[in-house]
């Protein structure tokens, strides 16, 4: 008999509200970590009066994030608490998507509650992406598996509002099957706008800033173009042209989500599996590779296997191996980057990992991509060009 069959539902709840009282007192001992310091100091000089974007030119947070000043003023680790819930919050939205299905819900809870990516980036870092990513998948699952529409919108413009990158998702998220809904994206348009302008009302044009900022960062480790500019493994290291992938990233970026739309749109595609390739994309090829943006596409990634898994994704061995390959690396990179103190000592090995993290996102996308289109003739294409073209 398998565990799950051993566990009844009552029990289940009960081991997961203890694993998660276990994880907010390890979130709370380990105090403040990370980039979650520089929270503490963006979030005091707010509360001293000060404009939180001209003080802090490297701030690359919305307005959203300038929001938690006021529950940082409650208690400097109550902001974290939050960040730890929000990782609850995924799990939930997940278990209710998967209509609570005890195996594939203790599968998830595991990947979640007991990997070390997951549990390093949340209650010991308390990344604010763990609150990103929750209102990114509520507004997800909201949108396309119930259909809904003003709340998926609010909670997505909430999502970018604090952090720019789930704002690339909306398209995918608002087309299904070559059907766009646009009153979702007008609503979504909608609280955007109102939310700027009350932020530039406050803090004046400066909170318009970081869009700007985000395209003139530098590469940085989990990005296929740190590898090519740094690692001795490239045959472009240290070259003209890879500085320019990375200056003229911002292109790159939107000319690959282009073509994913293309796919996507002509092709016919589901929102949910073009809106898990989107995000896999935009990671693959935005240069800034900070490992807890990688929480958006890890947690989308297992919200499709398993709610999905009607259509066969957790029967699919190469697209499980490549998800597996995926979360390896994710989680070996997480683990080796706390052993090494931050990795600094060995610049080789933070200049490599960008490498196996894009291979493994671009199998998935390949993967998932080649799925879709051949369960979808509708998209105009004879089935037998898609499994030419996709190897399926």
């Amino acid at each position: 008999m398998s565990l799950a069959a051993r566990i009844d539902r009552r029990r289940i709840w009960w081991l997961f509200s203890i694993a998660w009282i276990v994880l907010i007192v390890v979130g709370l001992v380990e105090g403040p970590r990370y980039d979650y310091r520089a929270y503490m100091k963006q979030w005091a000089r707010i509360l001293a009066g000060g404009n939180p974007w001209l003080d802090d030119p490297g701030n690359v947070y919305g307005v959203g994030h300038q929001i938690m000043a006021w529950l940082f003023l409650v208690h400097p680790l109550a902001p974290k608490l939050l960040y730890i819930l929000s990782s609850f919050g995924t799990f939930l939205v997940m278990f209710d998507a998967q209509r609570r299905d005890i195996a594939v819900g203790l599968a998830t809870f595991a990947l979640l509650f007991a990997t070390p990516f997951f549990v390093i980036l949340t209650p010991m870092y308390g990344v604010e992406d763990t609150l990103v990513t929750f209102l990114t998948l509520f507004a997800i699952d909201l949108r396309i598996r119930q259909g809904r529409v003003v709340a998926p919108a609010l909670l997505l413009a909430a999502a970018v509002l604090t952090k720019v990158y789930p704002l690339a998702l909306l398209p995918f998220i608002a087309t299904d099957r070559g059907v766009i809904n646009f009153r979702f994206a007008g609503v979504f348009a909608a609280a955007m706008c109102l939310g700027l302008l009350a932020s530039v009302a406050v803090w004046g044009p400066a909170a318009l800033g970081i869009v700007p900022f985000a395209l003139v960062r530098d590469a940085k480790m989990l990005s296929i173009f740190w590898f090519l500019s740094q690692s001795a493994l490239s045959p472009i290291a240290h070259s003209s042209l890879a500085r320019v992938f990375i200056v003229w990233n911002s292109a790159v970026v939107a000319a690959v989500m282009a073509l994913l739309y293309a796919l996507h749109f002509f092709g016919k595609m589901r929102a949910l599996p073009g809106t898990v390739v989107a995000v896999l994309g935009l990671l693959a090829f935005y240069k800034v590779g900070n490992p807890q943006y990688f929480l958006c596409s890890a947690s989308l990634l297992v919200y499709f296997l398993t709610v999905d898994r009607d259509r066969g994704t957790l029967a699919d061995r190469r697209l499980l191996g490549a998800a597996g390959a995926y979360l390896l690396v994710l989680n070996l990179f997480q683990v080796w980057y706390q052993v090494s103190g931050g990795s600094v000592r060995f610049p080789e090995v933070r200049a490599f990992v960008g490498l196996p993290a894009f291979m493994t996102g671009i199998a998935l996308i390949w993967l998932i991509v080649g799925r879709e289109l051949r369960e979808s003739p509708r998209s105009g294409m004879p089935i037998a060009v898609l499994d030419g073209r996709f190897g399926v």
